[in-house]
C-alpha cells in the first residue's frame, strides 16, 4: 500500500465507510477498499477524551463545521513535544496509589 493511501471498510450497496464492517442501512458486511488518505485544515478545540485497553486519546471539533475527529495520544505527544509550560504552576497530585502533578489553571488558582 503507498504512503498516501489507507484501507477502509465500505458498504458494497451505497458506499458508505463504516468502523466496524457492518451497515445498518443497508444491512450488509462491509468490503475492504483502499483511497487517498483525506487532510482536514481549520480550527479545532478539543472537546473530549477517549481511553480503551488499546488505545486513548483526545476528541477535537472543528469550529466551523462541528466534525469531530479523534486523535490518538502518541501523535498528540508527538504535537506537544517541545512546548514549553511558561508561567504555570504544578501542584502535586494523587490518583489511586500513584503520585505526579497537574497544571493549575488561573481558575483553579
Amino acid at each position: 500500500m503507498a504512503n498516501g493511501k489507507i484501507n477502509v471498510l465500505t458498504c458494497p450497496a451505497c458506499g458508505s465507510e463504516y468502523e466496524h464492517g457492518y451497515c445498518y442501512s443497508c444491512r450488509c458486511y462491509c468490503r475492504k477498499a483502499t483511497r487517498d488518505k483525506r487532510r482536514v485544515t481549520g480550527d479545532f478545540t478539543v472537546v473530549d477524551w477517549f481511553s480503551s485497553r488499546s488505545s486513548a486519546g483526545l476528541i477535537v471539533e472543528d469550529t466551523r463545521s462541528g466534525q469531530r475527529y479523534p486523535l490518538y495520544m502518541s501523535d498528540v505527544f508527538d504535537f506537544i513535544n517541545g512546548v514549553q509550560l511558561t508561567s504555570r504552576t504544578l501542584e502535586e497530585t494523587k490518583k489511586g496509589s500513584a503520585y505526579g502533578w497537574k497544571v493549575i489553571t488561573k481558575e483553579g488558582a
